[in-house]
């Protein structure tokens, strides 16, 4: 009888490792679940390897530095010609008030943060900028002379593009959390009914925090308001998986523009493997767009939970690229 996914995420008891596995298994690699919820070995003839969480061995010290600390990333790609937001460090909240004089629409974010946190997407006046300051601050694990910046917001969707060795083997639309009206239920709880949906589905539910209530402030409305029937409320600008967002694959609408500066990407910063996110307009044909950030160890959960299109099992090549590598 073929293994599910659940069975391996059972033997893993960890999303991340349970697809790592499942691929090793379809290509009939050896592997064991060394501690839970952490790490696994795996093994050919020929070698072996690691994969902790989400880290992998395709990733070396210097890429994984510059990739974590955003200021860095966009540094790098600058130096290279790939497009990239216009960027400062903020040290003060004076610092803050003067981007946000200069450019008016701006994201206020941490240097160093995983999943969202700390990010304040286009705060309206100086009292949200402060704020803003002080929320990507308390959230950085950067040093204390360079935890926060400044970014020039830039419309247009987000797409993650996962690149490996010099390919793309997988691309989704990631969209902000929303919820759709039925004309009866605030919009709280049409959160918290579609947070249940995101609980069977294993994912993680929609966070009612500052940016969602800054997000309906600008739309007008509050948490009471009753969206009519269809009515579709985009709750924030943050399009993590982590804080509610969905994914829609679209590799075969993607024109080759984006997947070259993708590539470009992770090899400017000297990794063979990484997710990149690109904002743009209009995927289908080269536009105005820039690289907002590469995740160094980017979790695959994205690419298997889309809501439309087909899902990818972008482990499979991503574990045999690993067994061929020096082998």
């Amino acid at each position: 009888m073929e293994k599910k996914y659940e069975g391996y995420l059972k033997e893993a008891g960890n999303v991340h490792l349970a697809y790592y596995i499942e691929a090793a298994d379809t290509l009939g690699i050896k592997y064991e679940v060394l501690i839970p919820s952490l790490m696994a070995k795996f093994q050919t003839e020929k070698k072996h390897w690691y994969i902790i969480n989400t880290a992998t061995p395709l990733t070396n010290t210097p890429s994984t530095t510059i990739a974590k600390r955003k200021n860095l990333t966009n540094t790098v790609l600058a130096n290279f010609n790939i497009p990239v937001p216009k960027q400062e460090i903020l040290r003060t909240k004076e610092d803050a008030i003067k981007f946000f004089n200069m450019y008016k629409n701006i994201v206020i974010k941490p240097s160093q943060q995983l999943g969202g946190n700390g990010v304040t997407l286009l705060p309206r006046n100086k009292g949200d900028v402060i704020k803003a300051f002080k929320y990507a601050y308390d959230k950085s694990h950067a040093n204390e002379d360079s935890k926060v910046i400044g970014e020039e917001f830039v419309e247009g969707q987000n797409y993650r593009l996962l690149v490996l060795g010099n390919r793309v083997i997988g691309i989704v639309r990631r969209k902000s959390a929303f919820v759709i009206g039925d004309g009866k239920d605030n919009i709280k709880t049409l959160i918290k009914n579609k947070n249940m949906e995101r609980s069977k589905q294993l994912l993680k539910p929609i966070l009612i925090d500052n940016e969602v209530k800054l997000r309906l402030q600008n739309l007008g409305i509050n948490m009471n308001h009753v969206p009519k029937a269809g009515e579709e409320i985009i709750l924030r600008y943050n399009c993590n998986l982590s804080t509610g967002g969905t994914t829609q694959e679209c590799a075969n609408e993607t024109h080759q523009y984006y997947k070259d500066i993708a590539i470009n990407a992770v090899h400017a910063i000297g990794a063979q493997f990484g997710g990149v996110d690109i904002i743009t307009p209009d995927i289908t044909k080269p536009s105005k767009c820039v690289v907002n950030e590469i995740n160094y160890n980017p979790g695959l959960r994205l690419h298997y939970k889309v809501d439309e299109g087909e899902a990818v099992k972008v482990a499979i090549p991503i574990i045999k690229y690993i067994s061929e590598i020096n082998s």
